[in-house]
């Protein structure tokens, strides 16, 4: 049983079940997730976008349908009994399905570990409880765990083998009809609606006041695949028609890139990989901000600057996500060589510290290495 709550959950999902099976074949997978997980070869309840919410606000606003989405998934977890379960991420829902999985003798090996050691290291506990082991991504979450005595194995960062554009820059200039001869900033507003909410119109604004400096300069906005193009059209005002929206080929467009506005998450290691310079940007709705404040306990909310230890890139959180300040930062850095040529060295060194290709496929044999060692012979 493998469930995933967000579309990043949904790709290493994918790529998860698709790693188990070249492993073993015969393998049958149920549970939750998205298109990708589904089309690997997934089976149980769809609709991940009722899933993935942002902030504590709007955990509030969904909490009936969770409850029955939980519901669903603990009455499959029973009728089923699978052979193990893995939980990816989405930590407030999947700790309290790995604590029934426990409870029915299920094991459970969490692939994707949960952002504990930024805010929520009152759920260490439950993972000691109820997790056998960690599969992790990042190279300081091994040492984290085995801290409070959870087994833990980093086995790479998966965007490894993910994030491969295929077409060459001048060959994306063209796919995309923009112009090779002129500068291009590319909007990455995230994946989940009420992220996208918040932080385009910021974006937007930058984008406004940069035109008026640079008049040639081209904007796009990368439009994740669960979210519906036709309503991030309707954030944006009528001059702002400039400004292009991108569905397709994501890795190929924030390849062409000068410069990325990036909401923080997932996509910050994925222009990571790629080298792009980049500006980080993030903003919650002020409860959810106001909580976040008294939990998280780190220096750095991009996680970029998370793994490099320091910031390597520019962030500008909530209050401080004023387009004024986030346009001149943008505005420098187009106009400084030395200072691009400097945070792609940093990203590299980003990069580098993510391991090595194939984490899929080790995780993948780890687990069937622990059902074998459990006593479950299915390898």
């Amino acid at each position: 049983m493998i469930v995933a709550g967000e579309p990043s959950g949904d790709i290493h999902g994918a790529c998860i079940i698709k790693s188990l099976k070249s492993l073993n074949p015969s393998l049958e997978f149920i549970g939750a997730g998205g298109k990708r997980m589904v089309e690997a070869g997934l089976k149980g309840i769809g609709g991940m976008e009722n899933f993935a919410i942002v902030g504590f606000k709007e955990v509030c606003g969904k909490i009936r349908l969770l409850k029955r989405n939980f519901e669903k998934l603990s009455r499959m977890m029973r009728c089923e009994k699978p052979d193990c379960f893995i939980p990816i991420d989405y930590p407030g829902f999947n700790l309290r399905l790995a604590e029934v999985a426990k409870s029915t003798g299920i094991p459970v090996f969490y692939y994707i570990s949960p952002q504990v050691w930024a805010w929520g290291k009152n759920r260490i506990k439950k993972i000691q409880k109820y997790v056998d082991k960690m599969y992790v991504i990042l190279p300081f979450e091994e040492e984290f765990y085995s801290r409070y005595g959870v087994k833990a194995e980093f086995v790479g960062h998966p965007l490894l083998d993910i994030v491969k554009p295929v077409l060459g820059r001048e060959e994306a200039l063209s796919y995309f009809h923009l112009d090779r001869d002129k500068p291009v900033i590319g909007l990455l507003p995230g994946s989940r609606w009420e992220e996208i909410r918040l932080s385009l119109p910021v974006m937007v604004d930058v984008c406004r006041i940069i035109s008026c400096k640079i008049p040639e300069i081209q904007f796009s906005i990368l439009v994740a695949e669960n979210i519906d193009a036709r309503r991030v059209k309707s954030l944006l005002n009528r001059e702002d028609s400039q400004i292009h929206l991108v569905k397709e080929k994501p890795y190929e467009f924030m390849n062409l890139c000068d410069l990325l506005l990036v909401n923080s998450g997932t996509a910050t290691l994925e222009a990571a990989i790629l080298g792009r310079p980049m500006v980080i940007i993030y903003k919650l709705s002020f409860f959810s901000w106001i909580l976040g404040k008294i939990l998280i306990r780190i220096p750095n909310f991009g996680l970029v600057n998370i793994i490099a230890g320091e910031e390597i890139v520019p962030e500008f959180l909530q209050f401080g996500a004023r387009s004024s300040v986030i346009a001149k930062e943008i505005l420098h850095m187009l106009h400084n060589r030395n200072k691009r040529e400097r945070i792609q060295r940093n990203l590299y060194k980003v990069k580098e510290k993510l391991g090595k290709n194939g984490a899929s496929q080790r995780a993948a044999k780890a687990i069937l290495e622990e059902l074998v060692v459990g006593g479950e012979c299915l390898k």
